[in-house]
This record gives structure tokens, C-alpha cells and sequence, in this order.
């Protein structure tokens, strides 16, 4: 019970932090400017959930202004660019709604509440552990074309053991289906692949992020954690890992 309770008041604590440095007068200059641009420096990163998305989201954090992490923002966002193009059908002209100040609005709802990143390289780093490819078409409307797309990619038994102890309410036919659709979205989302394994150190991830300069940064340190689950895993799991792979090796 008292590791509860420590948990909880540390949550509590993260969260008000977080609320304070959204609503600082410099942060506040900082999306002002933002929201005069065109176009954002953003970077994205997805993946399946536990491949090493949050790590990576992390250490870019360090080099950017501002920073979204799994806000589940995909189940509305994925479903405008249908909107949109229903709402673009001559029947509906005579609707005065304007749909690109929805983008407009959406997008400054994102930026007035994204955390604070401890660098100036870039202007937002987004990370959604599944992403649906009408999501990226989204926010690419919203803010341009991402200048750099991250998807992280993990065997699927490695993933079967940490999704079962981190999503306990699911059932492993459910874990399964999100792992063969979280690494089917690469075929549209596409993007450069980082697999996470345990041969991993901490200057390959730094190797890979180049060209942005991590000196003077505090960095979270990095060391791969992980077992193996190959009963839990499906045929139709290794064929979708199997063909990303094979994209690579191509």
C-alpha cells in the first residue's frame, strides 16, 4: 500500500510540473512564435508499443522546444482526413464551417499543451506508440511534412513478454493484433527503421540521430531490458516483423 501511495504522489508530482512549465511566460513565447510559422521542424516516432519508442522520444526531447508522448490523440485525428473529404463535396458548399480553421485550432490545442523539451534543434518531437497512417497525413496538413520520421521495431517475442506485464487487462489475441497493425503501418507510413535489441548501447542511438549535437545534454541513461516469449507469438506476427526486415535488407 505505501508503494501506492509513493507512486501516486510521484505521478501527482510529475503532473504538476508539467501543468507549471506549459503555463510559464517563456513557453508561452516560444508557441507564439510557433504558431506564426508555416511549417514546424518536427520529427515523428512511432512503432509498436514497448519497442523503444519512449526511449527514443526522450533523448530527442533533450534537442527540442516542445515534446508529445502518447497523448492518444490517433482514434480522433485518424478520422478527419474522411471528414475532410466528405465536408469537400459541392453539396456541402453551402456550410460556412471552415475546416481548415479546425486544423488551425487542433493544432494550437497540441502546442499550448505540449511539454517542455531542454533544446532549441527542433520545434516539436512527436511520439505515438500506434499510428495510423491518416494520422500522419494529418498532422503533416497541420504542420507540413515531418523533417524526419523514426519508426522503432522490436521482435515480436521480446514484445509479447513486456506487453503482457505492462497492458495486463488485454488478452494476448489482442496484444498480437496491435503488434501486426502497429508494424503494418510502416508499409504506409514508412520512415527509417531503429530495432530495438539488446545489443544496443546508448552512442548507437546517438550514431543514429545525427546530426543533432547531444553535447552538454543529460541524458537518460539506456540499457536494454527485455525477455523472450516465443509461445505467445503467431505465425502472422513473424511475417510482419519478417517483411519490415526485409524491406531493410533490400
Amino acid at each position: 500500500m505505501g508503494l501506492r501511495r509513493f507512486e501516486k504522489q510521484a505521478l501527482e508530482a510529475y503532473k504538476a510540473k508539467q501543468w507549471l512549465l506549459r503555463k510559464t511566460p517563456g513557453q508561452r513565447h516560444i508557441r507564439n512564435e510557433m504558431h506564426l510559422q508555416p511549417e514546424l521542424r518536427w520529427w515523428l516516432v512511432y512503432g509498436p508499443p514497448r519497442s523503444g519508442t519512449s526511449y527514443m522520444m526522450r533523448l530527442i526531447k533533450t534537442c527540442s522546444r516542445l515534446y508529445v508522448s502518447d497523448w492518444s490523440l490517433g482514434i480522433f485525428i485518424a478520422r478527419i482526413p474522411d471528414w475532410l473529404q466528405f465536408r469537400s463535396h459541392p453539396v456541402h458548399d453551402y456550410i460556412t464551417f471552415d475546416p481548415d480553421r479546425l486544423l488551425s485550432d487542433i493544432s494550437s490545442n497540441i502546442l499550448d499543451n505540449a511539454y517542455a523539451g531542454d533544446g532549441d534543434q527542433l520545434d516539436l518531437i512527436y511520439k505515438q506508440a500506434g499510428m495510423p497512417p491518416k494520422v500522419v497525413q494529418t498532422l503533416s496538413r497541420m504542420w507540413g511534412p515531418p523533417e524526419r520520421m523514426i519508426f522503432c521495431l522490436r521482435e515480436p517475442a521480446g514484445y509479447m513478454a513486456s506487453s503482457a506485464k505492462k497492458f495486463t487487462e488485454g488478452s494476448r489475441e489482442r496484444r498480437q493484433e496491435v503488434y501486426i497493425q502497429s508494424v503494418n503501418s510502416y508499409l504506409e507510413v514508412g520512415g527509417e527503421i531503429f530495432e530495438y535489441t539488446p545489443e544496443l548501447s546508448l552512442s548507437d542511438y546517438l550514431a543514429f540521430l545525427e546530426p543533432l549535437n547531444f553535447e552538454g545534454k543529460r541524458l537518460p541513461p539506456f540499457g536494454y531490458r527485455g525477455e523472450q516469449d516465443q509461445d505467445a507469438v503467431s505465425e502472422e506476427m513473424w511475417y510482419a516483423y519478417h517483411r519490415i526486415k526485409d524491406l531493410v535488407a533490400d
